[in-house]
């Protein structure tokens, strides 16, 4: 799965956890993303690395890795997620988000949204 973020407006980012998309989590990492042993999800993770995204630029990753929004400002960004068509995925898939009609004829290569 590969996931795409546009800022649309200047922001503090991604924190990514590199390599994760190839390895479970670690212990540190499975106790901050699932709030055990008296972690936060907000805690910062020893291999994070934040990416900070100024309006226009993309960032595209694997959505396997952990990731996470950094958040305090105002977030504004297009994000989309591409995937195998596995029903294990598809499933998540919010229909309201998907062009349709006039918006699907005015892309190049429309079918990657075909239901």
């Amino acid at each position: 799965m590969v996931h795409f973020r546009l800022a649309l407006e200047d922001e503090p980012g991604i924190e990514l956890i590199p390599g994760t998309h190839k390895r479970w989590d670690t212990v540190q990492e499975l106790n901050v993303r699932l709030e055990q042993s008296g972690h936060h999800n907000h805690e910062s993770l020893l291999e994070g690395k934040t990416i900070p995204l100024k309006a226009g630029d993309l960032l595209a990753f694997s959505a396997n890795m952990i990731h996470r929004g950094i958040y305090g400002k105002n977030r504004l960004a297009l994000d989309i997620l591409f995937c195998e068509r596995d029903p294990k995925l598809t499933q998540y898939i919010n229909q309201e988000c998907l062009p349709e009609g006039e918006m699907l004829t005015l892309l190049d290569v429309p079918h990657v949204f075909h239901r």
